[in-house]
C-alpha cells in the first residue's frame, strides 16, 4: 500500500509540473540569456532594458538573442515562464504529512525561499506586482491558481475544514506571503532591517504559519460566525 506521505508527494507533482522547467543542468546560452534578462529587468525594468544591453550581460552576441527569442516580449514571455517554474519547483516538494503547523510552514517556506534565495527572482517579482501590466497579472493569477489548487488537495486530504472558501483562502495566502516583497521599502523603513534576513524570515513564516492555521485549517480557533453582509466566512 502507498503510504499518506507518498500519495500526497506525487499528486503535487502531478499538480504542479511546470510547462517550463527549469533544471540545474540547463545551462545552455538560451538559459544565460533567459538569466541576463531576468537580472536586467529586475534591475532597471523593462521597458529601460534594450536587447544589446541583455546580450552583452549573458556574453552573447544580439543575433542570438534574437535568433531563440525573436522579440525582447517573447524573451519577458520566457522570463516569466522560468519565475513561475521556480514556484512550480518549490510547491512540487512540499511535504503535505504531518501535522497542520508543519504542513502550513512548508509551504509558506517553500514559496519564500524563492524569493529570499534569489534577489533578481524577488526584485523581478517585485516590479511586475507592482505594476498594471499583463505581466504582473499573469503573474499574480498562476500564483493563486498554484496555491489554489495546493489548498484544494489539502481540503481533500482532510487538513482544511470542508467548508473553507478556497478562493478567497488563497487570495489570502498569496497576499500574506508576497506582502514583504511589495511593500519591502515600507518594511524597511518600519523595521529599520531588511525583512528578508534569516531572523525576520523565520519570525514571519512563523506568524504565517499560526494566522494561516487558525484561520483556515481543520481544527484551528474559529471565530464568531458572520453573516452574508459580514463580508466573508468564518
Amino acid at each position: 500500500m502507498i503510504s499518506r506521505r507518498h500519495t500526497s508527494e506525487r499528486s503535487c507533482r502531478k499538480l504542479y509540473d511546470p510547462a517550463v522547467r527549469v533544471r540545474p543542468t540547463d545551462l545552455t546560452a538560451r538559459a544565460k540569456i533567459r538569466r541576463a534578462a531576468l537580472e536586467l529587468f529586475a534591475r532597471d525594468g523593462y521597458d529601460r532594458v534594450a536587447m544589446r544591453s541583455i546580450a552583452a550581460r549573458a556574453g552573447v552576441s544580439p543575433s542570438l538573442v534574437v535568433h531563440h527569442f525573436g522579440t525582447k516580449a517573447r524573451l519577458r514571455d520566457a522570463v516569466d515562464d522560468a519565475v513561475v517554474s521556480e514556484f512550480h519547483e518549490a510547491l512540487g516538494t512540499v511535504d503535505l504529512s504531518g501535522g497542520t503547523d508543519d504542513v502550513v510552514g512548508r509551504i509558506s517556506a517553500a514559496i519564500t525561499s524563492v524569493i529570499a534565495d534569489d534577489p533578481p527572482t524577488w526584485g523581478y517579482l517585485k516590479r511586475v506586482l507592482t505594476d498594471d501590466g499583463a505581466t504582473g497579472q499573469r503573474c499574480f493569477d498562476v500564483l493563486v491558481d498554484l496555491v489554489a489548487r495546493g489548498l484544494a488537495e489539502l481540503r481533500d486530504d482532510g487538513l482544511l475544514r470542508p467548508d473553507t472558501d478556497i478562493m478567497w483562502s488563497a487570495y489570502a495566502v498569496v497576499f500574506v506571503i508576497l506582502g514583504p516583497t511589495v511593500h519591502h521599502g515600507r518594511l524597511v523603513h518600519s523595521l529599520g532591517s531588511d525583512p528578508f534576513e534569516p531572523s525576520a524570515i523565520r519570525a514571519r513564516s512563523a506568524a504565517n504559519a499560526e494566522l494561516i492555521h487558525s484561520g483556515i485549517f481543520a481544527g484551528g480557533r474559529r471565530g464568531p460566525s458572520r453573516g452574508a453582509d459580514g463580508g466573508g466566512r468564518s
